[in-house]
Order: C-alpha cells, then structure tokens, then sequence
C-alpha cells in the first residue's frame, strides 16, 4: 500500500478558503451596489437642480413677459384716459368762454359728460368745483399741462389744462374721474401681485425678487434644500434683467425618491450581507467537514500503512520467532520431564523461562490478530446473549476481587454482525473492566436501543491514570499495565468499525471511572 502523501494537507490548507471567496465576493457586490446608489443620488440631486432651474426660468420669462403686457396696457389705459379728459377738459374751456359756468353748471356738466368733477381756477386762486369738495386738496395749476395723476387712496384720476389766452378769466381746468378699476387692474398686473399669484401654483412655496446689488453678481445660479419642520424646500436662485429671483419649489418628491432609494439599498444591502453571512458559514462547515473528512482519511490510511508495516513485520517475527519458541519451549518440557537430578531452584528457573516462552508466543498471536483484515460474516446476532456468557464466564474472577456487576440490558433486538468477533470485542472490554481493578470496584453494562442503532455502555472504577494520559487509552500499544500489549481496545475498536460501528471511550476525573460505549447498527 502506498504510504499517504505528506504534503496533502499543506496543498488543501493553501487554497484560499471557498467560505472567504464568497464573502468577499458579497462584499465586492456590496459595493458595487453601494456605487449604484451613490450614482442614482447624484442622478436625483442632477434632476433636481435642472428641474429648478427650468422652472424658475420659466417663472422669470413669465414675469417679465406679464409685467410688459402690464405695462403695455397702463401705459395704453393712461393714453386714452389722458385724451378723454384733455378733450373734455378743453371742451369745459370752451363753454367757459362762451359764458362763465358757475358751481351748478359744473356738476349737472360732470354728471353729463361721466366725470367725477371739475374745477375751473381763474386769478387771484379763484376756484369753482361742481361737485364741491371732489377733490379734497389743494388746486393749482403749476402741475405739468395734460398729464395724468392719480390719487390711489381717493380712487380719483385728474388732469389739469392750462388756458393759453391769459386774457380770459381762466387760469387752468381740472378734470377728473373715478379711477377705482384703472387702480385695480394696475394693482392686479403689478409685481406683488404677480409674484402672490405665481406663488399659488401647484409645487411652488414661494416667489422672492430681490434687487441685484452688485456684491453677488458673478454668483453662479445654484439649488438649495431648506428644511423647516416637515417641509422640504429647493431654493432656487438666479439672476434676471429684473434681480435675484428666488423661486421655492416643493422638494417632498425628490426627498420621496431618496428615501426609497435609500431604502431600497439598505434592504437589499443587508439581504445580500445576510445571504453573504448565510452561505459563507454553509461553506465555512462544508470546507471543515471537509477537511474532517481529510484528516480523517489520512488518520485511516496511516493506520492502514501501520497496520500493513506491522503486519509484514509481524508475519517476518511470527515466521522467525514462533519456531524456535516452540523449539525452546518443548526442549524446556521435555528437560523437565527427563532430568530426575533436578533440584526445587532449577526447576522454578525451568517453569519461569516456560511462562516467558508462552507470554512472547502470546504477544506474537495478539499482534497478529491486530495486524490481521477484519472481514465480519453479517448476521442476526442478539448482543444480549454474548453479555450473559461472557459475565457467567467472568463471575468467579469477580467475586474473588470483589467486584461488583450490574447489568440492565433493556434491549432483545439483534445487531447484524459476526458473533466471533463481537463476542471477542465484549470479552476484552470485560476482561480489561475486571484487570483495572484488582483491589475490587464495580462494572455496569448497559444495552439500549436509539433509532437503528444499539448502543452497548461498560463502566468500571479503577481508572487513574495522569491528567496528561487520560485521552490516551485507545490507542494502539499504549497500556497502564505491566504486562499489557496495549491492542485489546485498539482491537475492540477495529472490530466495531468494521461492523460500520463507532467505539468512544469517556473518562470521569472525579470518581476514576472508565467507560467505554460501543454502537452497532441494528439488524
């Protein structure tokens, strides 16, 4: 047989460990998937910052186009009120100088023509208003010629004309009317306005148009997050022909979006570290049952390669030592029987060296029993009955030691097995349980079934060996008596295993007690 090679084990423990491979094959797509959502946020935080831009683009273009049309359309608005009360100003000119009109004349004439009032100043500060009091302020006629005012809290559009005969009784002509909606439809398309009404647009918080001071004019257009309380806000800011436009946008999608993704990554982060965790431990056991298994098949075929070296050296000393045993052995017998002349002191020396011949002739056959293939006939075999005999056998060599002998076999089943070998096995386990106590103690067997296997348990006291050399027995030529071969319960062992059994042998420190459980598969 060929011997085990040594450096199997130091190629198997050289590998990288499968269980390490794949952990950190997990950790590699942990971080990838961790990259991913690094990625994603950036994508989110780039549509984000588009998103606001756009919009407050959109916003700025439609404020300064409605602030235009606004513009347009007063300035349109002003026009046409300015030409209607210049012509009826200077159609009030005209009556005037055909007749002076008096207080009376001007309000039945303001009523007519759809004015609020009209006052006429001739020199020396004279007025006459028709309404009296319409305009509750001072008049004079220093204000510029044809031009519009209004009074914003009197709801009241004016304008003065100025006589150009100074000749007549007439210095100027005021002129006015209600302005109470021309001042709405200016207050509805101004700035404020436009900017609250924008501000109540779906996703939009709020409208801010600062005055560009020039300290922050090379500041680039940016995006910011404000957060108060619940609310979540994008802050955006650029520069317009206007000012600095503020736009606030809701941002409880995008936060939204974050939050799930981030979700989405832890959970599926910790199922991947959790699934990491899982199968490397599958393959951590896997690879030490593997190795188990390794060093267990090394264990066998060293013991194989032994028990082959042993053998051959066992059949060489059985070949070379065996015959001129048997040849001393019977000239000794035969030097007994045939010498007359012999005194008590030769014959003693004679009886001692035939014990010494038959204890080398008796180690010669237990290593070649060792040494020998086990090959076990399979049959019912009721270990129960083998208990009995050899304890009967055993019961005389007991009772002189004093010992002790409880037996509880609870079990009728039979094992499959070789009655030979099993009935070997038991007696060296009896005998062994009987030889460690010499002074008297106590030996228990136990038989019980679990499953499809019995279970066979012999306890003896007497065991006291060192700490150091409690884990030893078992092993095969290592023996605590002083003149044991140290193969019985290596024998026992090779016995059961190869009735695909196990034999363990546990050790109390506390009591000296030695126990040996022996398992067998059922029939």
């Amino acid at each position: 047989m060929q011997p085990f090679p040594e450096n199997f084990m130091y190629n198997h423990k050289q590998r990288l460990p499968e269980w390490l491979a794949n952990l950190l094959l997990f950790g590699l797509l942990i971080i990838i998937v961790l990259a991913a959502f690094f990625w994603q946020m950036d994508k989110i935080n780039d549509s984000l910052q588009r998103n606001a831009m756009d919009r407050s683009g959109t916003v700025a273009a439609i404020i300064e186009e409605n602030l235009q049309n606004a513009t347009l359309a007063g300035r349109t608005i002003d026009e046409i009120v300015t030409i209607f009360l210049h012509d009826k100003a200077k159609f009030i000119e005209y009556l005037d100088t055909i007749e002076p009109l008096h207080e009376n004349e001007l309000t039945a004439l303001a009523r007519q023509t759809g004015l609020l009032g009209i006052s006429l100043i001739r020199p020396q500060n004279r007025i006459i208003s028709g309404p009296a009091g319409w305009l509750a302020s001072d008049i004079d006629c220093s204000l510029p010629d044809g031009q519009l005012f209004y009074r914003k809290q009197q709801n009241i559009g004016y304008l003065v004309h100025s006589t150009k005969n100074s000749e007549q009784d007439l210095r100027c002509v005021l002129v006015g009317l209600n302005a109470e909606r021309i001042l709405g439809l200016q207050k509805k398309t101004s700035l404020p306005a436009l900017l609250d009404s924008l501000s109540s647009l779906p996703e939009i918080t709020f409208i801010r148009l600062k005055e560009d001071d020039g300290i922050h004019s090379d500041t680039p257009d940016e995006v910011t997050l404000l957060q108060q309380g619940n609310t979540i806000t994008a802050l955006a800011r650029m520069h317009t022909s206007l000012g600095i436009l503020e736009v606030g946008l809701d941002a409880r999608y995008f936060r939204e979006r974050q939050r799930g993704i981030r979700n989405q990554f832890i959970l599926f982060g910790s199922m991947l570290l959790i699934l990491g965790i899982f199968f490397s431990w599958l393959l951590y056991r896997y690879q030490q049952h593997d190795l188990q298994q390794a060093r267990h098949f090394e264990r066998m075929l060293a013991r194989e390669h032994e028990a082959a070296a042993l053998g051959r050296a066992t059949a060489t000393i059985a070949h070379e030592v065996r015959n001129p045993l048997n040849a001393i052995y019977m000239g000794l017998q035969r030097l007994q029987l045939e010498s007359d002349n012999l005194n008590q002191d030769q014959e003693e020396m004679l009886a001692a060296m035939r014990e010494a011949v038959t204890r080398t002739s008796t180690i010669v056959t237990e290593l070649q029993r060792f040494t020998r293939d086990l090959k076990p006939v399979h049959k019912s075999v009721y270990l129960a009955k083998i208990i009995n005999q050899v304890l009967t056998l055993y019961k005389p060599a007991c009772s002189q030691q004093a010992i002790t002998i409880t037996q509880t076999p609870q079990s009728e089943l039979p094992v499959r097995g070789d009655r030979k070998l099993l009935a070997e096995m038991v007696e060296n386990l009896i005998k062994n349980a009987v030889e460690a106590q010499p002074a008297g103690g106590f030996i228990q067997v136990r038989l019980s079934d679990s499953g499809f296997m019995q279970s066979l348990l012999i306890s003896n006291g007497g065991f006291s060996l060192p700490a150091e050399e409690r884990n030893r027995p078992g092993e095969p030529y290592f023996t605590s008596k002083t003149r044991g071969t140290g193969l019985g319960l290596a024998l026992c062992r090779r016995i059961a295993e190869a009735h695909e059994g196990q034999l363990n042998i546990q050790t109390a420190t506390g009591n000296d007690t030695f126990t040996v459980k022996v398992t067998l598969p059922l029939f």
